[in-house]
């Protein structure tokens, strides 16, 4: 991300085994929430205020499925940058370091800013080396379905999840060409439903079309013990998924807009705060009604969905 500083000032992130601090890790007969974290572009660093909510009040998370900028900072948070650290680093980009190339490094790649990012800031190479479970979601142009990588390179994965059509080019994988995963799966609810049996916490920072928002969070529960919200036909499918929606308030930003990081943030934040009895109220029915989760993580490279 354009003039991040190299891995150097990054010193002071937590080392994989100090992650369980971050009250990140549901306990044994606990059931965790799965993060379905939705695409957006800048208005994806309210993914980061969510993050930090959920681990200041300690809630736990089983998991985290991402599409683009959702399977971006979720992989970073998922391997123990610090979020304060990401939203300084977001507040430097510019649309234009997307389309920039760096001269090709010592493996003879040549990485975008995304790229760059990876390998400069990330101890994990591999999406299953993260130390929190997470998926990262893209789109098969030939298919038109989802590609989930639960294993295989992470740089590749997330290029792929964020290359934005028009924008980057798609990324080969395996004899298959990868995009954005929000052509298919804006927000990637049923991709964590499937992945895991934890409630699934939908977190969309789209075009939120699909409320009256307003000026205000919105934070749709569905669940039929906690008997809360129905749900309409006017609906995404997407969110057929979800056990509690959180759409921050972000719709004003501009998708490009890299200069309202903290505005974002705020919103995501905020919006967590007001999920919170919610979730707590939900993830104690679950953990009473139903025995300890097991993760049904994927055991090949990628799932074709």
């Amino acid at each position: 991300m354009g003039a991040a500083p190299g891995p150097e000032a990054n010193l002071n992130r937590r080392a994989p085994a100090q992650l369980g601090a971050r009250g990140i890790a549901p306990g044994p007969g606990s059931v965790g929430l799965v993060l379905a974290l939705g695409g957006g572009f800048s208005r994806g660093f309210a993914h980061l205020g969510v993050l930090e909510t959920l681990e200041q009040e300690r809630i736990p998370v089983a998991a985290i499925v991402g599409t683009s900028i959702g399977a971006l900072l979720g992989a970073a948070y998922a391997d123990g940058i610090p979020v304060r650290e990401l939203c300084d680093l977001g507040r430097r980009v510019r649309v234009r370091d997307f389309l920039r190339f760096k001269a090709p490094g010592s493996d003879g790649q040549r990485r975008d800013c995304i790229g760059q990012f990876i390998q400069d800031w990330f101890r994990a190479k591999a999406v299953e080396e993260l130390p929190l479970p997470t998926s990262i979601v893209t789109t098969d142009l030939d298919t038109g379905a989802p590609y989930v990588f639960a294993t295989g390179p992470l740089e590749t994965a997330l290029r792929a999840s964020c290359a934005f059509p028009g924008l980057v080019k798609p990324v080969p994988h395996e004899g298959r060409l990868l995009a954005d995963g929000c052509i298919v799966a804006p927000v990637p609810t049923a991709i964590a439903a499937r992945l895991n049996s934890g409630c699934v916490f939908g977190v969309s920072v789209g075009s939120n079309s699909t409320s009256s928002f307003g000026s205000e969070n919105v934070v749709k529960v569905f669940d039929p013990v906690f008997g809360t919200t129905q749900r309409s036909e006017l609906e995404p499918s997407w969110s057929r998924h979800a056990d509690i929606l959180l759409e921050p308030l972000v719709h004003h930003i501009d998708w490009n807009d890299f200069s309202r990081v903290d505005e974002a943030f705020a919103a995501g934040a905020e919006a967590a705060r007001l999920a919170l009895p919610a979730l707590r109220d939900l993830l104690g029915r679950r953990a009473r009604l139903a025995p300890p989760p097991g993760m049904s993580s994927s055991s090949g490279r990628g799932l074709a969905q």
